[in-house]
C-alpha cells in the first residue's frame, strides 16, 4: 500500500515558535495590532488560528501583507534556526518503508529549502506553500487528489496523513479527508490539540514510525 505523509514546517519540523513571536512582535507597531507578551504565551498556545487574530486585533485585510513581511523577516533567521526535535532519523525510516513525504507550508518555498539543506534534511519528494493562513486545506486536496492519480488508486485516508503542530493544521487535514497526527513540541498546546481530537497525537517523532509501519501493514483501523 502506498502511503503519503505531508508536514506542516513552522513547529513542526523547524523550531520557530519563538522567532516567529518576535517577528510579530517586531511588525505589530507598523501593522497596528497587539503585541504577544511572554506571560500571555500560555494563553495563546491554547487559541485557535482565528481567535489569535481576533486577540491580536489583526483584521483579515492586513493578514496577506503581515503574511509577505514575516516570510521576508524570517528568510533572514533561517540561517540559524535548527529542527524542533530530532526528526532526521524518523525521516528516513518513513522514506526507507517507501513512504513518499512532503511539506506544506504558509512559509516560503526558499525559506524551507534553505532550511532543510543547513540542517541536513533533504528528504522530502515535494513541498508546497500558500500565502493565505487559513486555507491548507485547498492545497492539501490538490496533493491528495495528484498523489491518488499518480498512484493510479481511489483516495484513501488511511494512506494520506497530515502533521502539524497547530489547530489549524487538524482542522485542514480533516477539512481535505487525511488522517491527522498532531505533534505536541510546536506551537499549540496538547489541550488546544486534543479538543480538535486528531487521529493520534504524539509527543516524539519515533511514533510516526509505528503509526505509519500499522498503515502499511494492516491498515488503519
Amino acid at each position: 500500500m502506498d502511503m503519503l505523509i505531508v508536514f506542516d514546517f513552522d513547529g513542526t519540523i523547524a523550531n520557530t515558535v519563538h522567532t516567529l513571536i518576535r517577528i510579530i512582535n517586531k511588525l505589530a507597531d507598523e501593522f497596528a495590532y497587539k503585541k504577544i507578551r511572554m506571560y500571555d504565551l500560555h494563553h495563546v498556545k491554547g487559541m485557535r488560528t482565528r481567535d489569535i487574530l481576533v486577540y491580536l486585533n489583526i483584521p483579515m485585510l492586513k493578514l496577506p501583507f503581515i503574511i509577505r513581511r514575516i516570510r521576508m523577516e524570517m528568510n533572514k533567521e533561517i540561517p540559524m534556526l535548527k529542527p524542533s526535535v530530532n526528526i532526521k532519523p524518523t525521516l528516513e525510516a518513513l522514506k526507507n518503508e517507501g513512504c513518499k513525504l512532503g511539506i506544506l507550508t504558509t512559509n516560503a518555498t526558499s525559506n524551507v529549502r534553505a532550511f532543510l539543506k543547513s540542517n541536513d534534511l533533504e528528504l522530502f519528494d515535494f513541498i508546497r506553500s500558500t500565502h493565505h493562513l487559513l486555507a491548507k486545506h485547498v492545497i492539501l486536496k490538490k496533493i491528495k487528489k495528484s498523489y491518488c492519480y499518480h498512484c493510479n488508486s481511489n483516495p484513501n485516508p488511511s494512506t494520506i496523513f497530515y502533521v502539524g503542530d497547530e489547530v489549524r493544521d487538524i482542522e485542514a487535514g480533516k477539512r481535505a479527508g487525511a488522517k491527522t497526527v498532531a505533534v505536541s513540541w510546536g506551537f499549540n498546546s496538547r489541550g488546544a490539540l486534543l479538543a480538535e481530537m486528531p487521529d493520534y497525537i504524539i509527543d516524539r517523532p519515533e511514533e510516526l514510525e509505528y503509526i505509519a509501519k500499522k498503515a502499511l501493514t494492516i491498515g488503519y483501523k
